[in-house]
This record gives structure tokens, C-alpha cells and sequence, in this order.
């Protein structure tokens, strides 16, 4: 018996999900996801729209795992401009996405 797990290195989020409309900096916000997942706490991961178009950078302080949802903390550390986004979606989104 076993339990699927994600081990994600990016936080995507939706608004429904917990991600702001207008980030800050230096502001803490509360995500909920659906499932099981694990992220890296207190180092800089990538922000992520719904719409898989990055948002900035975030650090996550503190996630709680149940056997249905993952909920957690996190802190905006940089909000991209829209030619940083830009720049950073060109280099890493495959064209799928």
C-alpha cells in the first residue's frame, strides 16, 4: 500500500489556490493544493500563475500534508516585471505548457 506524493520545486498557484492578485513582498500568504506534495521550506522556489506564467520568486515556510490536500505559508521574495517574467517563461516553459 502505498500514497502518491509530489515532490514540487516550484509553488503554481490559482487565485482559488491561494495566489494573490497583486503580490508584495515580504507578505505572507496561505496556498492550499489538492494531493499530496512536498516542497523545499526556506529557500527561494519559483512563483507560478495557473496559467503557468511566472510570477516571481517565493519562499514556502511551512506546508501541512494530509492525505487529501497540502496547505502551507509562503512569502513573495521578488515580484518579476513583465520583461523579467517574459525573459524567464522564454528560458524554461517548454512549448506545450
Amino acid at each position: 500500500m502505498g500514497l502518491p506524493v509530489e515532490m514540487n520545486t516550484v509553488l503554481k498557484l490559482s487565485a482559488k489556490q491561494g495566489l494573490p492578485t497583486a503580490p508584495q513582498p515580504d507578505v505572507v500568504y496561505e496556498f492550499q493544493k489538492d494531493g499530496t506534495r512536498f516542497y523545499p521550506l526556506g529557500v527561494p522556489v519559483e512563483l507560478i500563475g495557473g496559467d503557468w506564467k511566472t510570477v516571481g520568486k517565493a519562499v514556502i515556510d511551512e506546508f501541512t500534508v494530509t492525505t487529501e490536500s497540502t496547505c502551507g505559508k509562503f512569502r513573495v521574495v521578488k515580484v518579476f516585471t513583465a520583461e523579467e517574467a517574459k525573459a524567464f517563461n522564454d528560458v524554461w516553459r517548454a512549448d506545450w505548457i
